[in-house]
């Protein structure tokens, strides 16, 4: 049998190896830029991190844990990878894979990461193709049980966003109830179609997300039927979200606004959030946080 290991000990010149995962976020299938190559983004984690929440628990780690704390972000990157689902194999495994259900994987090719298309989670990405050997672990298995269910997100809050500088490169994964979601048009300066979203966060703090292409065509069409009653408000769940900004004279006031004063003039930055090709969106993910609790009568309902 292969020996196991986990992501971050297996490289393109690991020859012979298994790896415990469990698939925590798992994209549509998608076309690449070029409208030629059919593929379906995963994101899997090993039992490190399940681990980790596990000794968070014990009372008496408590102390390492919190030495700890400050290399979380950088554990966590190592302890999750982007697994590539291409082409006819994305049929193959489509009733195989399964969000958030468990799995044993060996021998799949191991390609180095290149950020051509935004944030890169690690050096490397796996390719699941019918070559790979992927074993489900059934939820009853005593011998090898799966890994427990994914119970934090770690999501940049809309406080922060707020003092973020608008860059090229920056994505944050998100979270919000859907408030507003506006009709599918075409904007920016190539005229591509897109769906304008508000979000609100558990403090009432209200974000604009541009939903790009595909993502407001689909995604955008599933909020639209879900609100269409009124009485619906979903959640959304976004990762790799790009942050943009945008200069000029005062119209209208958004939420997080940031405001300066030239001349007699008023000139401002507002900011906003916009899908990027690499981008997911999930309505209604299984998280603790997405979990809303009720207001007041005709008010929509706020994150745990």
């Amino acid at each position: 049998m292969a020996p196991r290991m986990n992501i971050d000990g297996i490289t393109p010149d690991t020859l012979d190896w298994t790896c415990k995962v469990q698939i925590v976020d798992m994209s549509r299938d998608r076309l690449s830029l070029e409208k030629k190559i059919r593929f379906q983004n995963l994101i899997l984690e090993d039992e490190q991190v399940v681990s980790l929440i596990v000794v968070a628990a014990h009372p008496l780690w408590i102390i390492i844990l919190f030495i700890c704390m400050t290399q979380t972000s950088m554990t966590l990157q190592e302890q999750q990878i982007r697994a590539v689902v291409y082409g006819d194999d994305i049929d193959y495994y489509a009733e195989k894979l399964v969000l958030s259900d468990t799995y044993l994987i060996s021998t799949a090719m191991v390609k180095v990461s290149l950020p051509l298309y935004g944030r890169i989670i690690h050096k490397f990405y796996w390719v699941l193709d019918k070559e790979a050997l992927i074993e489900h672990v059934e939820p009853h298995n005593e011998l090898e049980k799966p890994l427990l269910p994914p119970t934090k997100l770690h999501t940049t809050t809309f406080a922060s966003i707020a003092h973020m500088t608008p860059a090229p490169n920056a994505e944050i994964v998100i979270i919000g109830v859907v408030l507003h979601s506006g009709p599918s048009k075409y904007a920016g300066r190539t005229q591509n179609r897109c769906r304008e979203v508000t979000i609100v966060d558990d403090q009432r703090n209200q974000f604009l997300i541009t939903l790009w292409d595909d993502f407001g065509e689909i995604e955008g069409t599933e909020l639209e039927a879900q609100m269409e009653n009124g009485k619906e408000f979903p959640v959304i769940l976004g990762r790799n979200i790009g942050v943009s900004g945008y200069q000029g004279k005062l119209l209208k006031s958004y939420p997080f606004t940031v405001y300066t004063l030239l001349h007699d003039h008023s000139v401002c930055t507002c900011l906003s959030l916009q899908t990027r090709f690499n981008s997911t969106i999930r309505i209604n993910p299984t998280y603790p946080q997405a979990m809303c609790r009720p207001t007041s009568h005709g008010h929509p309902p706020l994150l745990s």
